[in-house]
């Protein structure tokens, strides 16, 4: 099987040596123990299906008021650092969220600043993919391409559910002559199309943790699809948790909904604000600095 194959086909079936996956409402005091016995968090957040519930056009989500605020205070907060790691651009994570210091790392982690451009081959290659794409457009009238420069992403949410296989067969067949400068990332409701210099979001969390200046915090990945797995597997022993109806993953604890994912975000300030409190009685709390912050301004 071709790489192009591999990461345009949403996984089937479930690995038999896959572990349960656990509600995190029912481990919640674990968690908070792992919590309280590193000090500090780092959590990393995926946007689409974790912090928002999917729109039937991606410029039609809306950001609960809740959750933004708990947003927040976390990005406020001495004891946290938060990171958004999503396949959307850069641009419109700041546009929908609106919360300064918070690093907004998209395209899937690549896009970390204002300032990051394609070489000129990766440019033409996705050029050249979405002209030969456009058979598929005219055959399946539901499928939509959203060009966002650095990528192209197919989305199949419009399209009958019963035609998916089928045309992920078909896709696999144009991006084949592609595989050289591109690869696919196959995702629930979409194929995404990237240059090869865009590996994914388990590199980018892996990156963002090795030049942290505060190694002991304990890292959290929410996220819901399957370009999330490659993040969950990156935190390691942290806390990672897939967010939406059962389904194989790397994850390790479950949650429902984007609205599960706000209150599990109080949950965590809540025990940094004991832990604060408890420092600050002991004369020990401090502000600690971490990687490359990422302003809203």
């Amino acid at each position: 099987m071709t790489p192009a194959t591999r990461a345009s086909r949403a996984p089937r079936s479930k690995s038999k040596n896959t572990k349960p996956v656990l509600d995190l409402w029912k481990s919640w005091d674990d968690i908070a123990a792992q919590i309280r016995k590193r000090g500090r968090v780092i959590i990393f957040l995926d946007f689409d299906g974790t912090l928002v519930d999917i729109a039937p056009r991606p410029e039609l989500v809306r950001l609960k008021p809740e959750a933004r605020e708990v947003l927040r205070r976390l990005s406020k907060h001495s004891l946290a650092t938060l990171v958004l790691v999503s396949g959307r651009r850069r641009a419109e994570l700041l546009e929908h969220i609106a919360v300064p210091d918070i690093h907004y790392f998209g395209l899937y982690g690549w896009e970390r600043d204002d300032h990051c451009a394609l070489p000129p081959d990766a440019q033409k290659a996705l050029h050249d993919v979405r002209e030969a794409l456009e058979p598929l457009l005219k055959k399946y009238p539901n499928l939509w391409i959203e060009n966002k420069n650095s990528s192209l992403s197919v989305h199949l949410l419009h399209v009958p559910k019963t035609l998916h296989e089928k045309l992920r067969e078909e896709l696999i067949a144009v991006l084949q002559p592609f595989q050289r400068k591109l690869h696919a990332v196959g995702n629930l409701r979409d194929v995404e199309i990237l240059p090869r210099s865009i590996p994914g979001k388990g590199l980018a969390v892996k990156e963002f943790l090795r030049d942290t200046a505060d190694r002991k915090s304990l890292p959290f990945y929410f996220g819901d699809d399957y370009s999330d797995e490659s993040g969950f597997a990156a935190v390691g022993r942290g806390v990672s948790v897939h967010v939406g109806k059962p389904r194989p993953t790397k994850a390790r604890y479950r949650l429902k909904t984007p609205a599960d994912v706000a209150k599990a975000l109080a949950r965590i300030e809540a025990v940094l604000n004991e832990i604060e409190k408890t420092g600050a009685r002991n004369g020990h709390a401090r502000r600690v600095v971490t990687g490359r912050r990422s302003l809203l301004v």
